[in-house]
């Protein structure tokens, strides 16, 4: 089978962490040809660091044929339209060289808007069908929430894979006319780090600095539970706009002593992070899933969710890991003061989190995602 993949540069930009070219390697590997579109914004860096490049790059890595593609953007100013326009300017015109030999029986975007519209735009042109998957960006955020803008963008496809059931919940209360069926991300297993001894007072938070990541509850619990447990740390990996605004509610609990912020660090880094620490804790909140939390979990932490989020369809809270209230930092103190009450038994659940999280491969998901390919595309 011939896929045919479009995903914007902000999922491509590390290929080493990127879960998109992770799934476009297990798509080639289980013998699929794979060529990725992947716009890029004139003036951003590309693999290569460079700003300014030829409106058209072609690598392959990993099996997998990777098309760079330059558009002009007006970044925030042109989100919801002149961008997408801009970007659909540049597929027709590279539209020869971009299907040079290559002639696809399906097209898989990612995200519903940029992506899924120029996903839409070649399925016209090719007489193809389009899957998309939404990871959360348009469903959660605030501008996804108007549900006609929603319905028009998914019934354009052929079939929105949502990566929870939260999404999908979500996607059919716009009551979309075509297929929505849940496919759980995978992640880079081969990538997991386990060390069976651990600091037992350790934290750990990964992930972007900004409001709906919740790192504040976090260092609130933090702050509570330094008052029984004079040892306890925190690790918080990760850049982004509310950097300082964490860093002040440090000096105000007066815990900068116990919190460590290491900025943006790459995948293999946090990994070490994480398996050293005894606790994993991001209460975030609109997550689509959160790949991070599988991460955690094959490293053996004791990983703590957000109840009603993506990662309720694999954390069983008390079995597998917990799933606390949002805003509820004093529901993480009491879950993380039960497990140092209860040793053995927070190890039994760290050690089932990391069974089942280590289940969730991406070649198990490429064949998901192939059967469901193979429905539309009669191949």
């Amino acid at each position: 089978m011939n896929i045919l993949v479009v995903c914007h540069y902000g999922m491509y930009r590390d290929l080493s962490s990127s879960f998109v070219h992770a799934q476009a390697k297990a798509y080639a590997a289980l013998g699929h040809r794979v060529r990725v579109v992947v716009p890029i914004a004139i003036g951003k860096e590309n693999w290569g660091g460079k700003r300014m490049s030829s409106p058209l790059q072609k690598r392959e890595i990993d099996g997998v044929e990777l098309f760079l593609l330059r558009y002009l953007s007006l970044s925030k100013y042109g989100e919801k339209r002149f961008n997408t326009a801009s970007a659909l300017r540049a597929v027709r015109s590279h539209l020869n060289a971009l299907l040079d030999g290559f002639a696809p029986d399906v097209i898989h975007a990612h995200t519903l808007g940029f992506d899924s519209e120029i996903g839409a735009w070649l399925k016209g042109r090719l007489h193809v069908p389009l899957v998309v998957t939404t990871h959360g960006e348009t469903v959660c955020e605030a501008w996804g929430r108007n549900p006609v803008l929603l319905k028009t963008l998914a019934n354009k496809a052929d079939a929105v894979v949502s990566v929870s059931s939260m999404l999908q919940k979500q996607l059919l209360e716009t009551h979309v006319n075509i297929k929505t069926p849940i496919i759980l991300n995978g992640f880079h297993v081969e990538s997991a780090h386990f060390q069976k001894d651990k600091l037992p007072l350790s934290i750990v938070q990964a992930g972007y600095l900004v409001a709906r990541k919740k790192a504040d509850v976090t260092i609130r619990a933090l702050a509570s539970l330094r008052k029984r447990h004079p040892g306890v740390t925190l690790d918080i990996v990760g850049s982004g706009s509310e950097l300082s605004r964490f860093q002040a509610l440090c000096n105000e609990l007066d815990v900068t002593d116990a919190v460590r912020f290491h900025g943006f660090l790459p995948n293999s880094q946090t990994l070490q992070i994480m398996s050293a620490s005894r606790f994993f804790v991001m209460p975030s909140v609109q997550e689509g899933f959160g790949i991070v939390y599988l991460e955690a979990m094959a490293s053996g932490c004791v990983t703590i969710g957000t109840e009603g989020e993506g990662i309720a369809d694999l954390i069983i809270s008390g079995e597998n890991g917990f799933l606390v209230p949002p805003d509820d930092p004093d529901a993480i103190v009491q879950t993380i003061e039960w497990c140092l009450g209860h040793p053995d038994k927070a190890s039994a659940i760290a050690e089932r989190g990391r069974r089942d999280a280590l289940n969730l491969t991406w070649e198990k998901n490429a064949k998901q995602y192939t059967a469901l390919f193979q429905e539309f595309s009669g191949y």
